[in-house]
């Protein structure tokens, strides 16, 4: 458990980086956030868990139709390298079933 708890709090520190605040201090709405910021508050709330996370990370910056539309934010990202060099990186720890799905997107054949 104790492993988990580190790059899960890692995760959270890299993804909220640039929160968005209102000038009230107010979190914006959803068009003002990035798909990061919305995934990244799902896991903080508890809605969805790190590997989940991961999940729909990766779709958000390879495969569109496949991320919940809750969290498809308004504001593009500049560079999904991180993203996905990230997801490579947790693979070998995540849920088995999100493994199997995200295996296209980040070891497509031929590589």
């Amino acid at each position: 458990m104790e492993r988990r708890v580190v790059p899960l709090l890692m995760y959270l520190l890299l993804a909220t980086t640039g929160w968005a605040m209102g000038s009230n201090g107010a979190v914006p709405e959803r068009a003002a956030r990035t798909s990061m910021q919305l995934i990244a508050a799902a896991v903080e709330a508890g809605e969805i868990d790190a590997d989940t996370a991961v999940e729909y990370q990766v779709y958000s910056v390879k495969a569109d139709d496949k991320l919940p539309e809750r969290y498809r934010g308004g504001r593009p990202m500049k560079d999904a390298t991180g993203v996905l060099r990230q997801a490579r990186a947790r693979y070998p720890e995540l849920r088995s079933d999100v493994q199997e799905r995200l295996r296209p997107y980040l070891y497509p054949e031929g590589r």
